[in-house]
């Protein structure tokens, strides 16, 4: 080997070696000082998702090491999952793009097959849990039901916004596992139609989180206040020590394989709005993205923001208790997962 050539060799190595160095010595604060990071939000502008969204990541970005801009792209679709395949096939795996998906992609392509993306090929940051899991069905005043007892023998008409919506899953599923008598009518274009719907007695009442009982904000929470309306079951597989005065939904479903179906279909509602980083972020980086998602969860501004702009409160849901969600979800048997598309995928 000529002298020339041994020469070059030589300082290719260095140079590789240089650059490894730097890669090494460069921190989360390092990288993030001077940026701006890229925030998925996998809804439209405008609606709950985005709200929150937007609210939370003003408090991420004073947690992220560098303090770095945060800048909103909005892509929605297929329920959460355009933005999510973003993350997973498109986003540069530096740190630089995070996700605010829904929580319907953590179970959803497993139910319809879509392989656009996989929650399991994605960093997960944490997720927003806006407490509303469990689910109740909520009777008003002039309904004819106002006991989850009386369904056997009354009908109850509920209002639905859509087929995938667990406003119409819930009581189908219950109709059909239980014998329970609900009408549904669907359409609504969300909970404010519903609610008048209910003062104009077109509908007895509907399916909605439970987060109202124990935090009365909004429509819902006034009428709960006034004594209008009052929940009569709750959507759990377990019994909650919050509401112990109140049914839960396997109480009336005994056979075994439906009691499966119906936990599964349950505990779809128990994931809050996730945050995640592409595959192959940095270790280190990916901490410090968990990490600071753990902080904004302690900075009293949030709490502020979601009970004043979004009538809301929210806890962390960890990075581990997602993923144990996830790997719940993957160990179904395939013979339940069938029976779940019935309900939840329309044809």
């Amino acid at each position: 080997m000529n002298l020339s050539k041994r020469l070059f060799l030589a300082l290719a190595a260095a140079g590789a070696l240089t650059a490894q160095t730097a890669a090494q010595a460069q921190t989360p604060e390092d990288f993030y000082k001077g940026r701006a990071v890229t925030l998925v939000v996998a809804a439209a502008p405008g609606g709950m998702a985005d709200s929150v969204a937007r609210g939370f990541s003003t408090i991420l970005q004073k947690h992220i090491p560098g303090n770095p801009d945060i800048v909103i792209q909005n892509m929605p679709g297929a329920g959460g999952i355009v933005g999510g395949a973003h993350i997973m096939n498109a986003a540069e795996a530096d740190g630089s793009v995070i996700g605010f998906l829904l929580p319907s992609v953590v179970s959803s392509p497993l139910v319809t097959g879509n392989a656009q993306f996989d929650p399991r090929r994605v960093g997960w940051l944490g997720a927003v849990d806006s407490d509303d899991y469990p689910y109740a069905l909520y009777a008003f005043g002039s309904s004819p039901v106002q006991a989850a007892v009386d369904l056997f023998d009354r009908t109850m008409v509920v209002g639905s916004t859509s087929f995938s919506n667990n406003n119409r899953i819930f009581p189908a599923m219950m109709k059909d596992y239980a014998g329970m008598n609900f009408e549904i009518v669907s359409g609504y274009k969300g909970s404010g139609e519903v609610y008048l719907a209910m003062e104009r007695g077109e509908v007895d009442g509907w399916f909605e989180g439970s987060q109202t009982l124990r935090l009365p904000i909004g429509t819902l929470g006034q009428f709960i206040a006034e004594g209008r309306t009052r929940p009569i079951l709750l959507m759990a597989s377990a019994r909650d020590a919050r509401h112990p005065d109140l049914p839960i939904a396997l109480d009336f479903i005994k056979d075994p394989d439906q009691r499966a179906v119906a936990k599964f279909i349950m505990d779809t509602s128990a994931v809050g709005r996730p945050i995640v980083a592409p595959e192959g972020v940095p270790e280190d980086r990916l901490a410090a993205l968990r990490q600071a998602v753990t902080d904004t969860f302690a900075d009293p501004a949030l709490e502020t923001y979601m009970s004043e702009t979004v009538n809301a409160v929210a806890r962390l849901q960890t990075s581990e208790e997602i993923e144990q969600i996830i790997a719940e979800f993957y160990a179904t048997p395939e013979t339940v997962l069938d029976t779940v598309r019935g309900f939840m995928v329309e044809k």
